[in-house]
C-alpha cells in the first residue's frame, strides 16, 4: 500500500500470489497523490491494482487479473500500458476495470490510452469485458488503445441485473484492433459516443495535470489525447 506523496515507482515488481481460489488479493493499492508507476510489473488475479484515491498515473507497466482487476476511486491515468487478462477459476468471467465514483462531483475515473490490452494464455472458454459499474457513477474510458479479439461483443458487464445506471460515464474512442468494434456494445445510456474535445478531459494534462509533475518523475508522458 502507498500513501506518500509524490511516490515513484520504477522497474518494479508488484505481486499478490494467492491465486484465483483465494478471490479478491491486491497486489498494489495506491492512496498516495501524485504517484507514478513506470515500467513496472503489477500482477495477482482479482483486484490487482486498486487505484484507492488521488492523482496516479501509470506508464509502460504490465498489469495482469481476472476480476475487477483495476479498481477505485482515484484520478488514473494508464497510459502505453499492456493490460493483460489471465485465466480466471472455473465459471467466472473477467472485468478489466470496475471504477467507483459515488458522487458526480468528484473528478475521478480510469483513464486507459494508448494501451494493448491482450490475452496472457489461452482465454478462448472465458468472457472477458472491458469493465463494469462498481458504483453509480462509475466512470472510465478507453481511447486510442489497441484490443484483441477476444473482448466479448458487448464490451461491458452489468453489476447486477442486466443493465446499469444511468449516471455512469463509459466511452471508448478511436480504439483499434479486432476487439474494438462498437457496433454490438450493449446499449446504455451512460456508454457514450465522445468527441476529441471531451477525450480531452481524460488526458494526462487535463485530467491529472500531470504535465506540472510527472516529469519530475524520469517517466515519458503523453499530455493530450
Amino acid at each position: 500500500a502507498v500513501f506518500g506523496r509524490n511516490f515513484i515507482a520504477r522497474d518494479m515488481g508488484f505481486r499478490n500470489t494467492a491465486g484465483p481460489q483465494k478471490h479478491q488479493a491486491v497486489a498494489l493499492m495506491t492512496s498516495a497523490d501524485l504517484a507514478v508507476y513506470y515500467k513496472c510489473h503489477i500482477d495477482a488475479y482479482q483486484d490487482t491494482l486498486y487505484v484507492h484515491a488521488n492523482r496516479q498515473f501509470y506508464r509502460e507497466c504490465n498489469i495482469y487479473g481476472t476480476v475487477d482487476f483495476i479498481f477505485g476511486n482515484s484520478a488514473a491515468v494508464i497510459q502505453n500500458c499492456n493490460i493483460m487478462p489471465k485465466l480466471p477459476m472455473h465459471g467466472q468471467q473477467n472485468t478489466i476495470t470496475a471504477q467507483g465514483k459515488t458522487d458526480p462531483n468528484m473528478n475521478t475515473g480510469i483513464s486507459i490510452q494508448y494501451c494493448n490490452i491482450a490475452p496472457f494464455g489461452n482465454l478462448s472458454t472465458v468472457q472477458t469485458y472491458l469493465g463494469r459499474p462498481w458504483k453509480n457513477y462509475s466512470t472510465t474510458v478507453y481511447m486510442k488503445s489497441r484490443m484483441e479479439g477476444f473482448i466479448n461483443p458487448k464490451g461491458w458487464l452489468p453489476w447486477v441485473g442486466n443493465s446499469a445506471p444511468d449516471t455512469i460515464f463509459y466511452a471508448e474512442f478511436q480504439n483499434v484492433g479486432p476487439g474494438a468494434s462498437t457496433k454490438n456494445r450493449v446499449k446504455w445510456k451512460g456508454l457514450k459516443n465522445i468527441s476529441i474535445k471531451q477525450a480531452n478531459k481524460f488526458s494526462v494534462k487535463d485530467f491529472v495535470q500531470g504535465d506540472r509533475w510527472i516529469s519530475a518523475s524520469g517517466a515519458p508522458f503523453k499530455a493530450n489525447i
